[in-house]
């Protein structure tokens, strides 16, 4: 067994150059040679190196690992190890439907438990507690310090509920989960983790049979000008509301998804219900839920759902994160965010493996389009992303470089990377599918990269043919993201014959 003094005396010891002598010492939960030997290779890899981190000092680790990666199963391995050097150990989660898959899993895997959660059975004396965050917070005081806290969907932990808890016990080892390290805003969890351990891009997985692979099809742009869809979600439901703009999600879904089980996220909760009487008019199986869907009436779901009697499940941000289904294979997105955390746990849902399984993804929203063709920018689900523990920045500008792997199919209305020598739906080649004719709805349409990059160069050629002077050439240079905005300007300006004169002080 590793041992370790506490973190305050550890760093301190480390500035002064000496190894501290203070007793008792604190364990280490994390012992390789304890881990489930049925983990995957990589699995292991990366709890090894979590481990050895722990045993370098660092008390705040984060394990990122994209959704259906097995985090929950890396996470048993970890409690085991803690469990097995009789160890107390807790895991955290922040909303109730988690608890009970979660409780299911620790008794799949003979891990013997109690609860921290309202309506759950409570053991003083277990080793090993799952807690849902809004109830331990108030039990702290009666809680005794654990060695080993595992954090669920860890970009949460930013919330001043995370951090009375997590401040409560100074000493503790923890471990966040998440496949998207980074607040919701873009911002990193630096402040609350020491270091990172990064799992496998989400594109290895699928390709070695770990992940469901998928089809990704986007509708006409719903024209959101004006409006945060993240922060007005009622001005943007009523955009994506009206049938004009976008087709029948409904259609779509029996053309695309024909009739697999699923998920849709609505913008909000009216918009929801809407597509809820669509559905079921259709005489499509399907229930809305929300946070103040009656206990009852969301357990009777949960269960009528897992056993594939409710066919399509509509929420707004309910199943966003951790809620597991494998069998799903249909997902419609009919909300409209700029959030790369909410898209990728929204994409997550219909990604986890089940053998023959190919999931339709729906985008009625243009969350992967770029954001000069008046989509969000946020790319495919698959696509390889540099996470770091600064995050990305709140309002970090998209580039080109973001968006030019995404082409989508002229024929069959997929989108698919780029560098596919074809369309893997239809060969590119093959005879069309119909489309949909119904007039006042839009329908799927193709972005072929060639097209997509025709109108953003039209579009592009448009905005440099709306300039006047030299410093609104500057300042559309600035908006671009140029390394060099004046120099750039200069050469616009002598083919546009535009006086080369600043008011700005471009010129200085």
């Amino acid at each position: 067994m590793t041992y370790l003094p506490p973190r305050d005396a550890f760093y301190a010891s480390i500035a002064a150059g000496t190894w501290p002598d203070i007793s008792p010492f604190t364990p280490v939960p994390l012992n390789p040679g304890l881990f489930d030997p049925g983990l995957h290779w990589w699995q292991f890899d990366l709890l090894e190196q979590v481990a050895a981190l722990m045993r370098a000092g660092y008390r705040r680790v984060l394990l990122q690992c994209p959704t259906g990666g097995g985090k929950t199963v890396m996470a048993l391995s970890a409690l085991l190890s803690a469990r097995r050097q009789d160890l107390l150990a807790m895991f955290l989660v922040h909303r109730k439907e988690l608890l009970k898959q979660t409780g299911q899993r620790f008794t799949s895997a003979a891990l013997d438990h109690s609860f921290v959660a309202a309506g759950f059975p409570y053991d003083p004396a277990a080793g090993l507690l799952l807690g849902g965050v809004q109830t331990l917070v108030k039990r702290l005081d009666s809680m005794l310090p654990p060695v080993l806290v595992i954090v669920d969907e860890c970009h949460h932990a930013v919330s001043n509920t995370y951090a009375e808890i997590l401040e409560r016990w100074p000493d503790a080892f923890i471990l966040g989960l998440t496949a998207t390290p980074e607040r919701l805003d873009g911002r990193g969890l630096n402040e609350h983790f020491d270091v990172m351990v990064l799992g496998p891009p989400p594109r290895w997985l699928i390709d070695n049979g770990y992940l469901s692979d998928y089809d990704y099809y986007a509708p006409e742009i719903p024209d959101f000008a004006g409006i945060d869809p993240d922060r007005n979600r009622e001005a943007a439901a009523n955009v994506l509301r009206e049938p004009r703009l976008i087709g029948s999600v409904v259609d779509h879904y029996l053309q695309l998804g024909r009739g697999e089980q699923g998920i849709v996220f609505a913008q909000n909760r009216a918009h929801s219900r809407d597509l809820e009487a669509a559905f079921l008019d259709r005489g499509i199986r399907a229930m809305h839920v929300d946070g103040d869907t009656p206990q009852d009436r969301r357990d009777y779901f949960d269960d009528a759902f897992r056993d594939g009697y409710i066919r399509i499940g509509l929420n707004v941000g309910l199943f966003g994160e951790g809620y597991d289904v494998p069998g799903i294979s249909y997902l419609g997105i009919d909300a409209a965010t700029k959030s790369l955390v909410n898209f990728l746990q929204w994409c997550g849902r219909v990604l986890r493996f089940v053998p023959g399984k190919r999931a339709v993804i729906c985008d009625h929203a243009g969350n992967a389009l770029p954001p000069l063709l008046g989509g969000r920018g946020l790319g495919l689900p698959d696509d390889d992303r540099d996470w770091s523990m600064l995050g990305r920045g709140a309002g970090k500008p998209v580039t080109e470089k973001d968006w030019t792997t995404i082409t989508q199919c002229m024929e069959c209305f997929r989108i698919y990377p780029s560098a596919a020598p074809c369309c893997p739906g239809c060969a590119a080649n093959r005879p069309a599918q119909p489309r949909m004719t119904r007039q006042q709805e839009g329908q799927l349409r193709k972005l072929e990269r060639e097209m997509l990059q025709q109108q953003l160069i039209q579009r592009r050629k448009q905005e440099e043919a709306e300039v006047r002077t030299f410093d609104e050439m500057v300042s559309l240079a600035l908006a671009r993201g140029h390394k060099k905005p004046v120099g750039w300007a200069r050469i616009q300006c002598r083919l546009r014959r535009i006086p080369i004169v600043s008011k700005k002080g471009y010129l200085r």
